[in-house]
């Protein structure tokens, strides 16, 4: 989250050198992307997803601290505190908490609901996210994304998702519901949907 009595101090500190990070929300988005590519070995991820966020190979490091370093800047400066004890996946969306695993929902997508964030963007604080892209810090933009009012398209979509129906809901209301939550469902085979692994504990255990 941020803290207004600080600067954002965006940098990685190994021993005597200090690494820039680029925490624009659109690269954070596309670190997330490659995370969950299946293009790349799990093993090469923590390696080009330094890369990503430093412009630095880390080739001069074993993947064990490699992996220590990716492990760092996520706790750092990526996962977002706002939500308390929220969980985030590697696609960056939040995994709200349930009574049990199973229950487990996920309420948007930063990839499907791409569109709705933008348009709520713009009609709640006149921001353009493409204009945005390399400027908006991802602290920023998920202070900003949290914050946005109810009448916005995306909140709307957020709240039909999280809708539960309650026994002083009326069977008309109820079947509305459905249809709505029916034609804003996220893909199943959503690659931000599935069942997450951690990536650093698999390289760990190689």
């Amino acid at each position: 989250m941020l803290n207004l009595a600080y600067k954002l101090e965006d940098e990685l500190i190994v021993g005597s050198e200090v690494y820039k990070l680029n925490l624009s929300f659109d690269n954070v988005i596309r670190l997330f992307d490659m995370l969950n590519s299946s293009d790349l070995e799990d093993y090469q991820k923590p390696h080009f997803a330094l890369l990503m966020l430093t412009g630095e190979s880390f080739e001069k490091y074993s993947i064990e601290d490699v992996v220590l370093f990716l492990d760092e800047v996520i706790k750092e400066h990526i996962k977002n505190e706002e939500f308390n004890s929220v969980e985030y996946d590697l696609a960056g969306n939040p995994m709200p908490v349930k009574e049990t695993e199973e229950e487990q929902e996920q309420l948007y997508s930063l990839k499907y609901d791409s569109d709705y964030i933008f348009a709520s963007f713009l009609q709640a604080y006149n921001i353009d996210l493409i204009e945005m892209q390399g400027k908006l810090h991802w602290k920023k933009f998920n202070a900003l994304l949290n914050g946005l009012p109810e009448n916005t398209k995306f909140m709307e979509v957020v709240k039909i998702r999280s809708y539960k129906p309650s026994k002083h809901d009326s069977s008309e209301y109820k079947e509305h519901m459905r249809k709505l939550q029916r034609q804003y469902e996220l893909p199943i085979n959503d690659w931000f949907k599935r069942k997450e692994v951690n990536i650093w504990q698999k390289v760990k255990l190689k």
